[in-house]
């Protein structure tokens, strides 16, 4: 009995840390290009969750099917990431870190307040019904949590063939170790920036929409409440390597689910807080020091 409740937790550690993973990974994408941490991260979780559940409802006229209607999400939280970097951060980019880290705060203010503004504070749901668990060899999981744990190890899977199979990959790399000489290569910075916004919003929306598959209902300010636990994991992987995001999003997970299985479960997010403050003090350049 306690071999299969620790097998259980670890096993659930595993399904949360494959939603922090796709979070931090698209956050740590961001910061390797751009190179300043943004705040507004979490409100790109919150929309593709929020978006999914409306397009999936037929709130914009048409009801979709919920796969159908989170990849829409995805484009449209990408294309979003877009146009907050190009209104808010392009014009502003060479005025240093501190800058854009304060605009990023306004921002996430900005789309926090636009949302809340038009849906409320209402709890919403995706339109998935109760599922029971079954059980795989001692293990019991529903269909939808195993769902997310594959979506999770896809995700990574394809942000490891972009990074090093792919044209824009080599870009990014190249981009993020020194823009200046990338610029001289004769690469377009200002595009492969844009792109990686895109790709780090429509990541951000995925682990939104995953999150609000395994934790319903949610409100509006979920995403800016789960931004501290995809910091803890892109700051324990070492920030700026999506390797290390990877790796520390699953320690993250583990520990949450650990300490709320034999702790205690009102202090779930805090043991990610704690872990952050921890890394901090401890090893500031995470677990992993290895190029972006």
């Amino acid at each position: 009995m306690v071999f299969d409740n620790l097998l259980q937790t670890v096993v659930f550690g595993l399904i949360e840390g494959s939603v922090i993973a796709v979070g931090a990974v698209g956050l740590t994408l961001s910061y390797g290009v751009t190179r300043f941490i943004n705040f507004a991260y979490g409100e790109f979780l919150t929309y593709g969750a929020y978006l999914t559940v409306f397009l999936a409802a037929g709130v914009f006229g048409m009801s979709l099917p919920l796969p159908v209607a989170a990849v829409v999400a995805l484009v449209l939280v990408g294309l979003l990431g877009v146009a907050v970097s190009r209104v808010f951060f392009e014009p502003i980019s060479d005025r240093g870190a501190l800058p854009l880290l304060i605009t990023s705060i306004g921002v996430s203010f900005i789309l926090r307040n636009l949302l809340q503004g038009w849906v409320g504070v209402s709890a919403k749901q995706l339109p998935i019904p109760l599922l029971r668990r079954q059980e795989y060899f001692g293990i019991r999981l529903t269909h939808l949590e195993l769902g997310v744990v594959v979506a999770g190890v896809v995700t990574m899977l394809l942000i490891h063939l972009l990074l090093q199979r792919t044209m824009l990959g080599k870009r990014m790399r190249a981009t993020s170790g020194n823009r200046s000489l990338a610029e001289v290569a004769g690469i377009d910075t200002t595009d492969v920036i844009r792109q990686t916004w895109f790709i780090s919003a429509a990541a951000g929306a995925l682990s939104g929409v995953l999150y609000a598959v395994l934790f319903a209902p949610f409100r509006p300010g979920v995403g800016f409440e789960y931004l501290i636990v995809i910091f803890a994991a892109t700051l324990l992987g070492g920030i700026g390597r999506p390797y290390g995001a990877m790796l520390g999003a699953f320690f993250i997970g583990l520990a949450m689910n650990f300490g709320s299985t034999y702790l205690s479960a009102n202090y779930t997010r805090a043991y990610a807080f704690i872990i952050l403050v921890g890394v901090l003090l401890v090893r500031p350049e995470g677990i992993r020091g290895g190029e972006f």
